[in-house]
């Protein structure tokens, strides 16, 4: 998204050796960490006490505990257990003003304005997140996976409307669908907790799927995807210090991530085929993450000119995102805003942009928080 740019000039500050796990407590369900930590790390920890980092995104190998909180991530069992944000108690961090903020890691309070939400998803623009107090939870008594085909978007997405209103809690829900393609597209499912609890959701899942058209495929299918979901974190990794250096590729690929009124979903994918067609871009997926009303988009624009790419894909993006804060969604469900999305930011928040720049300009008057971001 271009966070992490700095655009204007000046220091960048990397948080990689304050990577300290503090304190682990089975007792009060929490972890005590510092921003650096790597998720990895945490999930490990946790585990050995027989604890579970519900945040599990495909970049858990390489990604922090301050990045996460600052992006308000999204991971794959979010379906069950929310966002990084969700999973938040508490924040320590570094004022622009070189004031440490420290809040109380509370389950509940009711006690003013809840501090922490000023850094979670605002990408440092209000300071430097030091550590952090997350919620751990018990590891799962039972776990299971299934994958089911479907013949077409709609019968998928039917499905998942239907396992919600019937208070079906998958902890992972993955969908994807390849437009144009003769063959089925594929949902993945996990399931955990309690054993009774997870052969009853599973159960009644697949009757739900069934009879909206979906049929089991085999349970390696469901498997292959779960193991090799942190796979192109570790490629990255491994080839991030010695790439070599290559000529810009003339394709060109975007991903969208948006959050609609599950209603709206089928119509938004219709705008999405005709906006891409229109401006020649390839729509190469659409997805459901973690419930009915969570969409992303894979996106692709090939030219000679791999400027006229880029253009191309921008301004196709930037309509499909409009169209869906048309359709009253929020523009960007796990990644932020960056330079990226900043360009829109007034269209997602009307004058709810300006209390914001209030805010920013009242906690960092000098702006020398992550300056020209997030159209703040």
């Amino acid at each position: 998204m271009g966070a992490a740019i700095a655009s204007l000039g000046g220091i960048m500050v990397d948080m990689s050796g304050m990577n300290r796990i503090e304190e682990v407590s089975k007792e009060d369900m929490v972890v005590h960490a510092q921003a650096g930590a790597v998720l990895e790390r945490l999930h490990t920890r946790l585990d050995e006490q027989e604890l579970l980092f519900a945040h599990d995104p495909w970049t858990r190998p390489v990604a922090t505990l301050g990045g996460a909180i600052s992006t308000n991530g999204l991971g794959y069992i979010g379906a069950k257990y929310g966002s990084m944000g969700a999973q938040l108690l508490g924040i320590e961090a570094v004022l622009p003003n070189g004031r440490a903020l420290k809040t109380r890691p509370a389950q509940f309070s009711s006690t003013g304005f809840d501090l922490k939400r000023l850094f979670i998803g605002t990408e440092g623009l209000y300071g430097i997140i030091t550590s952090a107090v997350v919620r751990a939870f018990p590891r799962p008594e039972a776990f299971a996976l299934a994958s089911y085909g479907f013949p077409n978007f709609g019968t998928a997405h039917r499905a998942t409307t239907e396992m919600r209103s019937c208070d079906i809690r998958p902890s992972m829900v993955d969908y994807g669908e390849e437009p144009g393609s003769n063959e089925d597209s594929q949902l993945n499912l996990a399931f955990d907790g309690l054993e009774d609890e997870v052969s009853a959701h599973m159960d009644r899942a697949g009757r739900v799927i069934s009879r909206c058209g979906g049929k089991r495929l085999d349970d390696k299918a469901a498997r292959e995807f779960w193991d090799h979901r942190h796979d192109i974190a570790l490629m990255y990794s491994s080839r991030i210090s010695n790439a070599p250096a290559e000529e810009e590729p003339r394709t060109k690929y975007d991903y969208i991530h948006v959050s609609l009124p599950a209603s709206k979903v089928l119509e938004f994918r219709e705008e999405v085929l005709r906006i891409g067609k229109a401006g020649g871009v390839n729509v190469l997926e659409v997805g459901l993450w973690q419930g009915p009303e969570l969409v992303s988009l894979v996106l692709s624009s090939r030219a000679s000119d791999p400027k006229a790419a880029t253009k191309k894909l921008w301004c196709s993006s930037n309509m499909i995102i409009s169209h869906a804060q048309n359709l009253g969604g929020a523009m960007e469900f796990c990644h932020g805003v960056g330079l990226k999305l900043a360009n829109l930011m007034g269209r997602e928040h009307g004058l709810g942009l300006e209390v914001m720049r209030q805010l920013k300009r009242a906690v960092d008057p000098l702006g020398v928080m992550n300056p020209g971001k997030a159209g703040l």
